[in-house]
């Protein structure tokens, strides 16, 4: 359709679509404002709620964040979800608090409202500017009070739930033990590539182990392509370039040419970075400003061609006509690129998309201008074993010896569990015993390496149980460690540090509690039918 426009006929079916989708989408807006997406306990939840939520959101984090946040970084925040569960979430504590009898006196509400700043003038409520402010915002008095009635009844139910959440000196001390007590770790290590010589696979073992991890050696789909490249070096000198042009593009670029001096700072020569005098940098501004011009006349080069050869369907046709060359690629996947196109402006979006003999629309990197054509395809497949011989042996010796490491790692902390001394196993297994040295547990462990799992280990040693369930692979190896020692607490600064610490604990256990006393709330109302969700958030 896009291609055969110009037809008279195909113009006219393309307004008869536009004029329906106006007609008859634009009838349903109203009424899906005020569809409900969900009720709860007689209480509903209209769509119109949901967008102002999720507005409200996205507001939020633009006026937080600014021009920094991008819209793909929206996307992942989930705010589309997240505004849902906020309404879902306050429909429940309003039916709760309703269901406990929990009220709110028209007094709260008043003296909650003429708390709030942008209604006082000189410090005190003024009912005019009041009643300007919610005008502003097209909001009636009555609709905002009967707002805050329902935040003060949320905020009433929600301190009446978290007061429930309590913390002994006794947690606060095993905090402030696990963040503040230094330990010190015996250790060895077993590296898988001690045991790769001694893999020696025969083929029904290099077979298997392809038909296990097929995936793992699958060859990825290739596409060829044909290109036309439009430099704009082949436009930039014949641009002429204007005087006010060089000083507009030096006032804005003064950072980009500066050059080092020598000055004189408290009797002490220094060198310092200033921007350099125009009249310095002339020649690279011209040259700059010529190949901005010349990457603009290519793309309008580059533009006609397309349009063109989309339209006649003549490729090779109009490249040998206005003289352009024809480069071609090797057969390539999406993570082997052709470097000649690796700086190429959405290049994979259109490379794996583009049907045979089919031409993308204009894609530049910083020099030139490019217009594609798929020319060819190889499907992905599974290669046999003669195909791969070389990379499944390889892969099939590490996936073996670090099976054959883990193993050994495992019975040598077998034997340490069972009694066996530290070093005496390490000298009869041919193992280096080394220390970390006394530090505050992290995820980062002196001499051994990152490892999360064994972060989380160390806590749960003890000097009766030194040794952890199980061994860890950290930095290539497996490594088996025994708490030596623990350092001591500083009793002086436990005392000064203990009631912040209890403070902040207090607030994250009423927070948990909160959220898992909301979370099964849901869970209960749901099962009990009290919860009816007429459209989930991808319907919506």
């Amino acid at each position: 359709m896009r291609k055969h426009a110009r037809n008279w006929l195909m113009k006219v079916i393309l307004g008869i679509i536009i004029v329906v989708f106006v007609f008859y989408f634009g009838s349903m807006q109203g009424s899906r404002q005020t569809e409900t997406i969900a009720k709860i306990d007689g209480f509903q939840i209209a769509r119109a709620e949901y967008i102002k939520e999720y507005q409200d959101l996205m507001d939020f984090y633009r006026q937080r964040y600014g021009n920094s946040i991008s819209d793909d970084l929206l996307k992942t925040l989930n705010l589309k979800q997240r505004a849902y569960d906020s309404l879902i979430e306050r429909m429940i504590l309003l039916a709760k608090a309703d269901e406990l009898g929990l009220e709110v006196s028209d007094k709260e509400v008043t003296e909650k409202i003429i708390s709030y700043p942008a209604f006082k003038r000189d410090g005190v409520f003024d009912p005019s500017l009041y009643e300007r402010v919610l005008a502003f915002q097209k909001i009636n008095p009555e609709e905002f009070e009967d707002t805050q009635r329902r935040f003060l009844t949320i905020n009433k139910l929600e301190r009446l739930i978290k007061e429930s959440a309590k913390v002994s000196d006794e947690e606060v001390y095993d905090i402030y033990r696990m963040q503040n007590e230094k330990v010190n770790l015996d250790f060895v290590k077993i590296t898988p590539d001690t045991f790769i010589k001694e893999v020696t696979p025969i083929d029904d073992d290099l077979k298997n182990f392809l038909k296990e991890k097929a995936e793992n050696f699958r060859v990825p789909r290739q596409v060829k392509l044909e290109y036309i490249r439009i430099p704009g070096a082949d436009f930039a000198q014949s641009e002429r370039v204007t005087e006010d042009e060089i000083e507009e593009y030096y006032r804005y670029h003064k950072e980009d040419f500066t050059k080092k001096v020598k000055v004189t700072v408290d009797g002490k020569e220094e060198e310092k970075e200033e921007p350099a005098p125009l009249e310095e940098v002339r020649d690279k501004i011209i040259d700059s400003i010529q190949q901005i011009k010349g990457m603009e006349k290519a793309f309008e080069v580059a533009k006609k061609a397309h349009d063109i050869i989309y339209q006649e369907e003549n490729f090779d046709q109009y490249a040998e006509a206005e003289g352009l060359k024809v480069a071609e690629t090797d057969f390539f996947s999406e993570n082997n690129p052709p470097k000649e196109l690796l700086m190429v402006t959405d290049l994979f979006t259109w490379a794996f998309e583009l049907q045979d003999g089919e031409i993308s629309p204009v894609l530049s990197d910083d020099k030139a201008h490019y217009i594609l054509r798929s020319v060819g395809e190889k499907a992905s497949y599974i290669p046999t074993l003669e195909q791969a011989r070389n990379e499944v042996e390889q892969s099939y010796r590490e996936s073996e010896s670090i099976t054959r490491a883990k193993e050994r790692a495992e019975a040598v902390l077998a034997r340490l569990k069972k009694g066996d001394l530290f070093l005496k196993v390490a000298d009869e297994e041919g193992l280096k015993p080394e220390e970390t040295g006394l530090f505050k547990p992290s995820h980062d462990i002196p001499k051994i390496g990152f490892s999360s799992d064994l972060f989380g280990a160390i806590h749960e040693l003890s000097i009766k149980n030194p040794y952890p369930e199980t061994v860890f692979y950290v930095d290539g190896s497996y490594v088996i460690v025994r708490l030596k020692e623990r350092g001591t607490i500083n009793q002086e600064e436990w005392e000064k540090g203990k009631e912040e610490l209890k403070a902040s604990l207090l607030n994250f256990k009423k927070e948990n509690y909160f959220r898992s006393w909301l979370e099964e709330t849901r869970k209960m109302m749901a099962k009990e039918g009290r919860i009816e969700i007429l459209k989930e958030v991808e319907d919506i």
